[in-house]
C-alpha cells in the first residue's frame, strides 16, 4: 500500500478485517454477551485504524456497527472524459479537501455501474456521457489512497464519451470548478479519490482500449 510502511499496512489490514468480522457477526448473533463482544471487536478495529490514519476518524458508533449488515466491499466509480488533444476533464470538489478529481462517487443501490458513473459525471460536471469502456477494477487499499477507509473499497474506472459540449462554467453543489488538463501536467489531486497513475491508466485505455486491468491477488 503506497504511502504506508509495512507495519502500518499490517495494522490497516488487521483493522479492516476486525471491523468486517464484527459487523458480519452483529448481523446474525442474538446472544447479548456475543453482541457486547463483537461491539468491542469493532471498537478495537476503529482504534487500530486511527493509528495509521492522518485524519481524525468518526467516533465508534454501536448503532452503525449493529446495522451495517454482512460486510462486503463498497464500489467507487470514476469517469474520464478526454478531448481531442487527450486532455482529461477534472472537477474541483468543494467537499472535504477542495482539490481536483475525476467526477464520480459511490454506486447507489439499484444502479448499474454504467448508470452510476453516467449519473455522477452529469451531476458533477454537467455533461451527459456514455461510459464506453471499463478500464480497470482496482482495490483502493492496494493503491494506497489516503486517508485509509474503515471499510474495503473497489474502484471501477471508466472511459466516457461526452454526448454534448462541456461547459466549463458549470457549477454544482459538489464542484466549484471544471477544467481540461494534460495528463502529464495535472493540478493538485484529491488523492483520497484519484491518483495520477490511475489517470494515466485511463489515458492509455482511451488511446488503445483493451481488457479491463485488475489488481494482482
Amino acid at each position: 500500500m503506497a504511502g504506508l510502511n509495512r507495519e502500518s499496512e499490517d495494522l490497516h489490514r488487521i483493522a479492516m478485517e476486525l471491523t468486517a468480522i464484527s459487523q458480519s457477526a452483529l448481523a446474525y448473533c442474538t446472544d447479548r454477551f456475543d453482541i457486547e463482544r463483537f461491539h468491542r471487536v469493532a471498537e478495537i478495529g476503529r482504534d487500530l485504524l486511527q493509528l495509521v490514519s492522518r485524519d481524525e476518524l468518526p467516533p465508534f458508533s454501536r448503532e452503525v456497527a449493529s446495522t451495517a449488515g454482512y460486510t462486503t466491499p463498497k464500489i467507487d466509480v470514476r469517469g474520464a472524459v478526454f478531448d481531442d488533444d487527450g486532455r482529461v476533464l477534472l472537477v474541483r470538489e468543494i467537499l472535504d479537501d477542495d482539490l481536483w478529481t475525476l467526477p464520480g462517487g459511490w454506486c447507489d443501490i439499484g444502479e448499474t455501474p454504467r448508470g452510476s458513473i453516467e449519473r455522477e459525471v452529469l451531476e458533477e460536471a454537467g455533461v451527459a456521457v456514455r461510459a464506453r469502456h471499463l478500464a480497470a477494477v482496482l482495490d483502493r487499499g492496494v493503491w494506497g489512497h489516503q486517508p485509509p477507509l474503515d471499510h474495503h473499497c473497489y474502484k471501477m474506472l471508466f472511459v466516457c464519451d461526452a454526448l454534448a459540449p462541456v461547459d466549463l462554467a458549470y457549477r454544482s453543489d459538489e464542484t466549484s470548478e471544471l477544467g481540461w488538463f494534460a495528463v502529464d501536467d495535472l493540478p493538485e489531486l484529491s488523492t483520497s479519490r484519484i491518483l495520477p497513475e490511475q489517470i494515466a491508466l485511463l489515458h492509455r485505455h482511451w488511446e488503445n482500449p483493451g481488457p479491463a486491468e485488475l489488481d494482482e491477488a
